[in-house]
């Protein structure tokens, strides 16, 4: 900064040591002669040089001595001044030479980088070219070697019979391998052949169906639920819509709900107009307000678990799970870099302070926060998205907030309304970075063909789980859980409700003080006509969210007691007559 003030700085002192030096030199220090010019009435006094001889008409004459010191000082300014500029501007002109020096050894560096760059990659080319050249060698003996046993069969007999004669039965081979997906690796040992070629689902070779194996892959599936209620890692369920996410993920929170009881605290940020467990719940589309507000609850809670004493924090934590539920993430993620793209809100940092940043930022920060941070403080993340790209997960960006989660992969062929497929588990088998280990990948290449044909068989979602303590993975069929799932909506969705209760017109005017049964009724009738379903009535016209103790909180049986009240006690029989058809479910 101080570099740029050195020219004009340098400029100034130079006109001003100028000007001072002129000054010094004039003659106004000189001594002068003042004399009364009597050629004016009244005379005027004049001042002249001494050297000047006066006019006869001068009277009174005085001589004015000179001032020498002022003089002096002037011209010493006028030294001082000059010596001034002249030092800056050769600060200055030793400032370029530096910068000089610096950028002529700047270009050499860059230089040498670019050189090095070009070694380096031209040493790529030539590996890359010497591993081309040696697959095109191998295809080349391999294509001869097919050539020969195909003119010569008599060679793949002989081949044949240098075989060990002892055959495996192919149900047989097939029980082993999937038995396998269920032990460690260290103990696997596969004399199957590869089918590794079967991962594409567009693969029509035929795979023989074990259907006593369906039991093992089952269990496998069932292990791999059970493995997600005992862990206070986050969670990612990935898969195709259709393939079951929503089933895990509410069996998931329902188990755990049902173990901890009120001490689990449960939020959600969604698209939809989900419960998730009776969870705190905002929609993204709908209001963000109250999304960002329901994240900043849980990094609170994180933060306040991590402040704490380690004894105290031990005991609070372990029985009290906080999950923050992100639904749909994909969808999620595509809003905040779209319409919410803008908005900027304070995020606090732990110090106290707070950064401006877009609300899609936030989230990504909260909840690496949460995967990085929550496991020992039993704070987790239960991500559910559409894509099989775990890179499309900002806040995993690294290999180590992978490894902090554990994967849950699902996938299903629905035959019925021909659509889904298994590439989100095919992909992920083959994929090094997900599955590390190369014997590890072979061990679920061994059981993928098998599981996939008995999943389509018996119409139920196959299941890949990673186990990030182990690093082992489970690849099963997720068993019958509908009616345990439909168990835990009942249970945790309408509870504290009270069956027993009786709408009346003084009920109503309790719950709706703003408004009155009959005011309700024509806003129902209006939706009706508008082609709007029960359910949507319940849920916009009947649900009063703010107050926690309203029976119609959410859709229950008191919003369909209530609209059912509605319809006997005010209908002339034209809604009922149009709604015959139509069931609340």
């Amino acid at each position: 900064m101080l570099r740029k003030l050195y020219a004009p700085v340098s400029t100034g002192l130079f006109i001003c040591g100028a000007i001072a030096a002129i000054g010094s030199l004039s003659g106004y220090f000189n001594s002068r002669l003042q004399y009364c010019d009597a050629a004016t009435k009244p005379c005027t006094r004049v001042a002249i040089s001494v050297d000047v001889a006066p006019p006869q008409t001068a009277q009174d004459e005085i001589v004015l001595p000179g001032n020498g010191k002022m003089r002096l000082s002037l011209g010493v300014v006028a030294i001082a001044l000059l010596a001034g500029g002249y030092v800056i501007s050769g600060l200055e002109v030793e400032g370029l030479t530096a910068k000089a020096i610096q950028e002529e050894i700047d270009a050499e560096l860059e230089e040498k980088r670019q050189a090095i760059l070009a070694e380096e990659e031209e040493k790529k080319l030539v590996l890359s070219s010497d591993i081309r050249y040696k697959d095109f060698e191998q295809q080349l003996l391999d294509g001869y070697a097919m050539l020969l046993l195909e003119n010569n069969p008599e060679l793949a007999e002989q081949i044949l019979a240098e075989k060990p004669p002892a055959q495996i039965e192919p149900t047989v081979a097939a029980t082993a391998t999937l038995e396998a997906a269920a032990i460690p690796v260290d103990s696997f040992s596969s004399n199957s052949a590869d089918v590794s070629a079967a991962l594409n689902t567009g693969d029509n070779s035929p795979v023989v169906v074990d259907n006593t194996a369906l039991t093992t892959l089952v269990a496998a599936g069932e292990r791999a639920i059970d493995g997600l209620i005992e862990t206070s890692q986050s969670l990612i369920f990935l898969g195709t819509p259709g393939a079951g996410k929503s089933v895990s993920l509410g069996i998931v929170l329902g188990r755990k709900k049902k173990r901890n009881g009120s001490r689990v605290q449960l939020y959600a940020i969604a698209m939809k107009n989900d419960t998730f467990s009776g969870a705190e719940v905002g929609r993204l589309n709908a209001d963000s307000d109250v999304c960002y507000a329901i994240l900043l609850k849980v990094i609170t809670e994180l933060r306040k678990r991590a402040g704490m004493p380690k004894p105290e924090r031990e005991d609070y934590c372990q029985h009290s799970p906080v999950i923050l539920i992100l639904d749909d993430f994909m969808s999620q993620q595509k809003l905040l870099s779209s319409s919410l793209s803008k908005k900027i809100v304070r995020y606090p940092e732990e110090s106290g302070a707070y950064q401006k940043i877009p609300l899609g930022d936030a989230f990504n920060a909260g909840m690496a926060e949460i995967i990085f941070n929550g496991r020992e403080l039993n704070v987790a993340g239960y991500v559910g998205t559409q894509s099989s790209n775990i890179e499309d997960l900002k806040f995993l960006s690294s290999k180590g907030g992978r490894a902090g989660v554990i994967l849950m992969y699902q996938a299903f062929r629905n035959t019925q309304k021909n659509q889904g497929n298994y590439e989100v588990i095919s992909q992920a088998i083959g994929n090094q970075h997900i599955i590390a280990d190369a014997k590890e990948r072979e061990r679920m290449r061994d059981v993928f063909p098998q599981a996939k044909a008995l999943s389509v068989q018996e119409q139920r979602p196959m299941i890949l789980s990673s186990n990030a303590d182990t690093g082992e993975f489970i690849l099963g069929i997720v068993p019958d859980l509908r009616e345990e799932y439909k168990e835990y909506e009942q249970l945790f969705n309408s509870e504290e409700v009270d069956i027993n209760f009786v709408w009346t017109i003084r009920k109503v005017g309790e719950f709706y003080p703003d408004t009155t049964a009959d005011t309700l009724f024509s806003e129902i009738r209006n939706r009706v006509n508008d082609g709007m379903s029960q359910r949507e009535i319940i849920r916009t016209v009947l649900k009063c969210a703010e107050n926690k103790q309203h029976p119609t909180r959410s859709y229950s049986v008191h919003g369909k007691s209530l609209f059912k009240w509605l319809i006997d006690n005010y209908d002339n029989g034209e809604l009922a007559a149009m709604l015959k058809n139509e069931e609340v479910r």
